[in-house]
């Protein structure tokens, strides 16, 4: 009898010996999950463009795929496309697009992939995205100062104009260095707005500024249009109108600078004493300004 118990217990030791070897050899024949991107970076695009990856998974079975935007080496929330890979055998591929927006061409963008295996093992791919700095973009990533303003062939450059600095933000306000010279509480800095004009003649586009003007206790909405003729990182040429003065088609040259020492409004006291006036808060503009016909 006991030799009946032995030999069914071998038995059933062999049987799973056998099942586990088959087991152990069917594992050895899955695919170590690999990840790979058809570029590491891409050409330099400009703002509207598309970004365009594929991505090849090889894996036995893949529980989750996320790709993740990064900004200044900063990630974003990772984005679930698992349902969207295609499979073919242990190959998954994914088609990857992403339009560049306004601002992605002030920051260092890249995008990560990230494939999690039915076995908890986790791999990475990184795609970095070049792009060319946009002309909007440019006012933002440095300040600006006039260092020349011409009417009728004359120049009509005030001390008080020469020695502004402006700074523009990516949130669409802006503010304007007055001097501590020529500081006043007589305006508040609110909004810029940027739209191309490619239709427009030699207009390659507008950039209009909105500020709070103090009139006696009151506050009222001034703004003026800059028509851009010629723009680079360095210099910016425009036209602009003070038609109150009778002066049309004033042009102006726009100098960058790196971004330094900056003082909104010429002195802390005077910047306090702004933002201190209710008439001239710029949550009170008008929304219409805020379009360029």
């Amino acid at each position: 009898m006991k030799q009946v118990y032995y030999s069914m217990a071998l038995m059933l030791t062999l049987v799973l010996s056998v099942s586990v070897f088959n087991a152990c050899k069917d594992n050895d024949n899955e695919p170590v999950t690999t990840i790979s991107l058809d570029k590491e970076q891409t050409e330099s695009l400009n703002i509207g463009d598309i970004v365009t990856a594929t991505v090849t998974i090889v894996s036995a079975e893949v529980k989750t795929f996320t790709y993740t935007k990064v900004v200044d080496n900063e990630n974003g929330i990772p984005v679930d496309v698992t349902a969207n890979l295609t499979k073919d055998g242990n190959t998954y591929t994914y088609n990857f697009t992403y339009t560049l927006v306004e601002n992605d061409d002030l920051h260092t963008l890249g995008f990560e992939f990230n494939v999690v295996d039915k076995n908890g093992l986790s791999k990475t791919a990184s795609l970095l995205v070049q792009t060319n700095l946009s002309t909007r973009s440019a006012f933002v990533k440095y300040d600006w100062h006039i260092t020349a303003e011409q009417w009728l062939g004359s120049s009509v450059l005030t001390e008080a104009d020469s020695l502004k600095v402006f700074r523009f933000y990516e949130d669409g306000t802006y503010e304007v260095d007055l001097s501590a010279q020529y500081a006043a509480p007589t305006h508040h800095f609110c909004y810029w707005v940027y739209k191309e004009t490619p239709n427009n003649g030699d207009t390659l586009a507008i950039v209009r500024m909105i500020r709070k003007q103090a009139s006696g206790d009151a506050g009222i909405d001034e703004y003026y249009d800059f028509r851009i003729v010629a723009a680079s990182e360095s210099e910016m040429t425009m036209y602009w109108d003070l038609a109150v003065f009778g002066l049309l088609d004033i042009q102006r040259t726009f100098t960058s600078q790196p971004k330094g020492a900056f003082q909104p409004y010429g002195t802390a006291e005077m910047q306090t004493q702004v933002e201190a006036i209710t008439a001239l808060h710029c949550d009170s503009v008008d929304p219409d300004l805020f379009v360029i016909e």
